[in-house]
Parts: C-alpha cells; sequence; structure tokens
C-alpha cells in the first residue's frame, strides 16, 4: 500500500510559458488516500513555487505542508517527458 497527497489535476493545455512545466496545488485541505502500489503509474517530480527568494524555514521534511503550489517537472527523465508533453 502507499500514502498518497491528492493535488488538483492540471490541464494538459495550460503550461506555464517560461518553464514548460505544469503548476499544481494542494485541494483546498490535504486530501490524502491509501491505495494499492499496483495503481501507480509513476511518480511525479514537484518543484516548490517561490518568488525570487525561497523561505529559509522550508526544508525536505515540511516542504508539503509549508508550500501550496508546485511546478510538475516533465524534464526529469524521459518517460515523464514523453507522458507529460
Amino acid at each position: 500500500l502507499a500514502y498518497i497527497e491528492w493535488f488538483t489535476p492540471f490541464p494538459f493545455n495550460t503550461r506555464f510559458k517560461t518553464y514548460g512545466m505544469y503548476k499544481i496545488t494542494h485541494l483546498g485541505e490535504r486530501v490524502a488516500s491509501i491505495i494499492p502500489v499496483s495503481n501507480i503509474a509513476h511518480s511525479v517530480y514537484l518543484i516548490p513555487k517561490f518568488g525570487p527568494v525561497a523561505p529559509h524555514h522550508w526544508t525536505s521534511n515540511n516542504i508539503l505542508e509549508e508550500c501550496d503550489t508546485f511546478l510538475v517537472n516533465c524534464y526529469i527523465d524521459r518517460h515523464n517527458f514523453v507522458t507529460l508533453r
């Protein structure tokens, strides 16, 4: 089994023009599920979206709670690139 946190779906026709990546956000309150690992097609790499300077209190341990908006990195590997582009 795997613990999954759900984010907003990203529309395939609207990417950030500057980055070519999709923006996702939390669904208001944290929405999570426990699902069979066999239901997972593949993982995605999330980049926290922030202004000119990243907040100093963000760490790898708290970033999912502290940041509300992420970019989905479709360039991280060939599978994501082909699937998400």
